[in-house]
């Protein structure tokens, strides 16, 4: 009896040995690669998330050209190019607002929005089979599913851009930065994760003799480029 009891002893703490070997190696191995490429994938959806967002505001609430004060001497020489405070204020609460409510429905798997950005109610799943790193091999074993949470504020930023064009011309392009933090969350992992996306949301074309001004300071008065 005692002989039995303490083969079935050795068996258990083998079978725990061996145990905490496999997730250790699956811990140091195989989570990195679950977790950069979830990671590629949430940017992807989030990437797609905030462009969808900025377009929908800018056909339904906004025009680019709305965005701007241009201000001509008497001679209808352009003197100022600036952006109307009032709008664009408007504007940029209004991306914050709109964006961080779809990645938090999304996130909380709202039916309405998972059906808008065609996103299954785990957000996305990985295939195991990534591990071998082979098309062929890909589609093998169960797929992990991954959420994720929305862990900050999303803080929307403007940057222009202005190049020479043409003879005498400037074109003024106007950018929103995006800057928002993701928790992604794995079956046995999760990451934080900081997600930057830049939308073009205007451009202008300056035409005739440059202006004095330039969106409110932000650009040097001589024509640059970059």
């Amino acid at each position: 009896m005692k002989k039995k009891f303490l083969k079935l002893f050795i068996i258990l703490i083998i079978m725990i040995v061996v145990s905490v070997f496999v997730l250790t190696l699956f811990n140091n191995k195989v989570t990195p690669v679950y977790i950069n490429y979830a990671e590629g994938e949430m940017k992807r959806l989030v990437t797609t998330v905030i462009n969808k967002s900025i377009n929908e505001k800018l056909t339904d609430e906004f025009a680019s050209e709305d965005l701007f004060i241009i201000k001509n001497d008497s001679n209808s020489s352009m003197t100022m190019v600036d952006f109307d405070p009032v709008i664009l204020n408007r504007f940029i609460s209004s991306i914050s607002d709109i964006v961080y409510e779809n990645i938090k429905l999304i996130s909380e798997k709202d039916k309405d929005i998972l059906k808008k950005y065609n996103v299954s109610d785990s957000i996305f799943y990985i295939p195991s089979g990534i591990i071998f790193d082979s098309p062929l091999l890909n589609n093998l074993g169960p797929r992990i599913p991954i959420n994720m949470e929305i862990i900050s504020s999303v803080n929307p930023n403007l940057e222009t851009k202005v190049t020479e064009y043409g003879i005498n011309n400037s074109l003024v392009e106007v950018f929103v930065n995006i800057n928002t933090s993701i928790k992604m969350i794995l079956p046995m992992s999760s990451k934080d994760i900081t997600i930057t996306v830049i939308v073009p949301v205007a451009v202008k074309l300056i035409q005739g003799m440059v202006p004095d001004y330039y969106l409110g300071g932000l650009i040097e008065n001589n024509k640059s480029s970059s």
